[in-house]
């Protein structure tokens, strides 16, 4: 169960798909200087950090589980639908979730929330209690990539939509200082001279599955959809980041949404921003 110790010092993660192994880094960082969070909210791949690490789990065992993916665990992930509306069905990322997270919010170590979207109104939805492995799922499931998730009349998507970087909800929880980790994508593609789309969806994924660093991003299908994701989060995210007393930007806004190979490099990246951060953060929890 939750603790009843007075909370005041709220980490909200935000967005960003692999880039969001970045808030490993940052987490590590911050508790290597004793700033542990009272209260943790995420969005996607934030809600997935932010759960795991609420419910107990060391930044460095979350480390190593996503360290432990390669080329064909990542791909057993990706179970393909023949249902309309989206490429995959989100079942195996469920199964992934429920391995390393407890069934409900009620049993995290530290108050918890995430954002998803509700379709159906146009909606931001908060998740803050009952069934957890759900409320990440739902938070995570990119429109037209996965399979929305049904709770109700509700069809719930990614939190991205409506609220990137969930400051608002970590207050809502209690924190009186909100630290906002933002490690949204640049939205920036270069044309070759040539013209075309610079390789193809199929060079894309190569280089992905390589866990390459930050790369020239042509203008291929794949990568024309994830920048214009990026431009679109980025855009929804700035009234919560303005609101934030603090925010983080580990420097990986280059990497592709897709590059989850390159657990070693993000994770490096958000450690040196905690570092950075650290000092600033302990300024603001004492206030």
């Amino acid at each position: 169960m939750w603790r009843s110790a007075p909370k005041s010092l709220g980490y909200a993660l935000g967005s960003g798909a692999a880039r969001g192994i970045a808030h490993i880094g940052v987490l590590k960082a911050l508790l290597a200087e004793s700033l542990e969070p009272d209260v943790v909210t995420g969005t996607s791949m934030g809600a997935v950090i932010g759960a795991m690490y609420a419910a107990g789990r060391s930044p460095d065992e979350i480390e190593r589980i996503a360290a432990g993916f390669d080329m064909k665990s990542l791909f057993s992930l990706a179970d393909m639908t023949i249902r309309s509306g989206a490429l995959l069905s989100g079942e195996k990322v469920e199964e992934f979730l429920a391995k390393h997270l407890p069934a409900t919010f009620e049993e995290l170590s530290i108050p918890f929330g995430c954002v998803s979207t509700d379709l159906s109104r146009g909606e931001r939805v908060v998740h803050t209690s009952g069934d957890l492995v759900q409320a990440v799922r739902a938070s995570l499931s990119i429109p037209m990539v996965f399979m929305p998730v049904r709770d109700g009349k509700r069809i719930l998507v990614d939190g991205f939509l409506t609220d990137p970087v969930p400051v608002s909800l970590a207050r809502s929880l209690g924190a009186k200082v909100t630290v906002a980790v933002d490690v949204s994508g640049a939205g920036r593609l270069q044309a070759s001279d040539a013209g075309g789309d610079d390789g193809g969806l199929l060079k894309d994924l190569r280089s992905a599955l390589k866990g390459e660093g930050p790369r020239i991003r042509g203008m291929s299908g794949l990568e024309v959809a994830a920048a214009t994701l990026e431009v679109l989060e980025r855009q929804v995210a700035q009234p919560a980041l303005a609101e934030a007393d603090l925010v983080v930007s580990p420097e990986v806004h280059d990497f592709a949404g897709y590059q989850f190979l390159a657990v070693d490099q993000l994770v490096l990246i958000g450690e040196q921003a905690g570092r950075a951060a650290a000092a600033r953060v302990r300024r603001l929890a004492r206030r």
